[in-house]
């Protein structure tokens, strides 16, 4: 079993011509926590979101051709909404390639862009299944590959998204003392064990602690630091 996570965008620059009214109200989506299929045509997307939710009520109740029902969570944190909608016929495609490989969802879905509509997938498979589902998404939207690894399913989700080489300056960091306290080895003294240059592995190491913090902290943590 594998795991890939990449980064996928539609052509047109939106899942769903709901999402463009949805971008009008100031409203943002944050991630998707889960995804169902009705037998009817319609989907159930539990979403994070971000923004005004009575915006979101009223771009909502202005589309009943498209909107089946929704319920919102105010008490949550982030605001946590469930739609019931028709998809339009590009969404209703991907989400026909993502049913017909033998390939699971790691959830949440993560939009790291709003407009165009950008989000992370990360997926667990045999490679054979995934190659499939990648290659037949690719006929809809741009992806650009951000990991592939062997699948751990005891090894935490922000570890298996390091690079190999990250993973082995982390390794040898945690092995060498320098997240001891007193610290027992420098980047001069890690970089002679890895054979790299010393601003190298500071630069490793950055990217790691910021991926490291950024699974640990609540999103809305991060966005209201920034």
């Amino acid at each position: 079993m594998w795991e890939v996570s990449y980064v996928m965008t539609p052509d047109r620059g939106y899942f769903d011509r709901a999402e463009t009214i949805v971008w009008e109200t100031g409203v943002q989506l944050e991630s998707i926590r889960s995804m169902e299929f009705v037998s009817d045509g319609s989907v159930v997307i539990v979403y994070e979101i971000d923004g005004s939710v009575d915006a979101l009520r009223r771009c909502l109740e202005d589309a009943p051709e498209k909107v089946v029902d929704y319920v919102v969570a105010r008490d949550a944190d982030p605001v946590v909404i469930q739609i019931r909608f028709y998809p339009d016929e590009t969404l209703k495609q991907l989400l026909s390639v993502q049913r017909s490989f033998g390939v699971s969802v790691r959830f949440p879905i993560r939009y790291v862009r709003q407009d165009p509509a950008s989000v992370e997938i990360v997926e667990v498979g045999p490679r054979e299944e995934l190659n499939g589902r990648i290659r037949e998404t690719r006929k809809l939207s741009s992806i650009h590959i951000e990991h592939v690894h062997p699948y751990h399913p005891s090894t935490p989700r922000w570890f298996a998204q390091l690079t190999d080489r990250q993973q082995e300056v982390l390794r040898t960091a945690v092995r060498t003392g320098y997240y001891r306290v007193p610290r027992e080895t420098t980047h001069e003294d890690l970089a002679e064990e890895l054979d790299c240059c010393a601003s190298t592995v500071g630069q490793h190491l950055r990217r790691i602690e910021a991926q490291l913090v950024a699974s640990i902290l609540p999103a809305s943590s991060i966005t209201e630091a920034t």
